[in-house]
């Protein structure tokens, strides 16, 4: 019977295919590249009317605003304190109870996202309050592709105010980690835009929505505050983490044949890995298998 459980995992061990790992967020201490330098990146439409219109939540009266289709410092903002049902199970749709969702409409599907945020209890430094440490990452992001069933790509859960020193906090997040968090905000306008952060998910999404995150509803050390701010938010495309080269042509590193690099979909290369090694590994299996029956028998 041991010699039959070795040989399962020696199996398991084989066929299972190394996927590129994703790095961890990467916090910059300063600014965002001007976005002037980035013609690609899309601005997003904020969405203020009907059919598609922001919706506001509960806690307070809303700020929904165009501020929110430009990169220009200004703000668009809701109140959001009757959203745990949604960010526990992860699916917001227009219509249900306590739906609320700032929504922007990049105008075609993108896997990628900046999110430019807007401070109003930061104004640099080091970060010493929960309140503050919250204020900053008061947003989780959502996709759809139709403007109304919103899932939900990332959430902020807690943090480690001293994470990276006295006064950096670093952040724990469900789903999604953001890429890249700027600290110093953005190079139009700086500290205003503290903690912009990049993100690149799974998959591709036309509609990206913000409400409050868990930490920002639920403060560690007590209190509420559910009203995420943004200036603005980015829509681009860009390889995956783990991987290299330019989007669409995303490989894992070391993928080369003749000179040419091959476009990696993961969900053939988890097949291709699985049958490829089966079919050296499973003769070594059967024989394995039958010198533990054999053994077994003799016993």
């Amino acid at each position: 019977m041991k010699s039959l459980v070795f040989f399962a995992i020696i199996l398991t061990m084989i066929i299972t295919p190394s996927l590129p790992a994703f790095a961890a967020t990467f916090y910059d201490p300063g600014v965002t590249p001007p976005l002037a330098a980035t013609p690609s990146f899309v601005v997003g439409d904020h969405l203020v009317s009907p059919p598609h219109e922001s919706v506001a939540g509960t806690g307070g009266a809303p700020g929904i605003s165009n501020n929110g289709d430009n990169l220009n410092g200004a703000r668009t903002y809701i109140y959001d304190t009757s959203a745990q049902a949604d960010l526990t199970d992860g699916i917001a749709n227009r219509g249900d109870q306590n739906f609320a969702m700032l929504v922007w409409d990049m105008g075609q599907p993108f896997n990628s996202m900046r999110l430019y945020t807007h401070q109003d209890h930061y104004s640099g430094g080091p970060i010493t309050t929960n309140l503050v440490a919250q204020d900053v990452m008061e947003y989780s992001v959502w996709g759809s592709n139709d403007g109304d069933n919103f899932v939900l790509l990332s959430d902020v859960t807690g943090f480690n105010i001293n994470g990276e020193g006295p006064g950096l906090p670093t952040y724990t997040f469900a789903g999604t980690e953001p890429t890249t968090v700027y600290r110093g905000g953005s190079s139009e306008f700086g500290i205003t835009n503290a903690y912009t952060r990049d993100y690149t998910f799974p998959a591709s999404y036309q509609y990206f929505g913000v409400r409050t995150s868990q930490v920002s509803l639920t403060i560690p050390g007590g209190g509420v505050d559910a009203d995420p701010e943004i200036d603005a938010v980015i829509g681009f495309n860009s390889c995956p983490p783990g991987t290299v080269g330019e989007f669409p042509d995303c490989r894992v590193p070391g993928t080369e044949v003749s000179g040419e690099f091959i476009q990696i979909d993961t969900t053939s290369l988890l097949l291709a890995g699985a049958q490829t090694s089966l079919i050296w590994i499973l003769p070594m299996v059967l024989a394995g298998a039958g010198f533990a029956a054999f053994k077994l028998r003799k016993n």
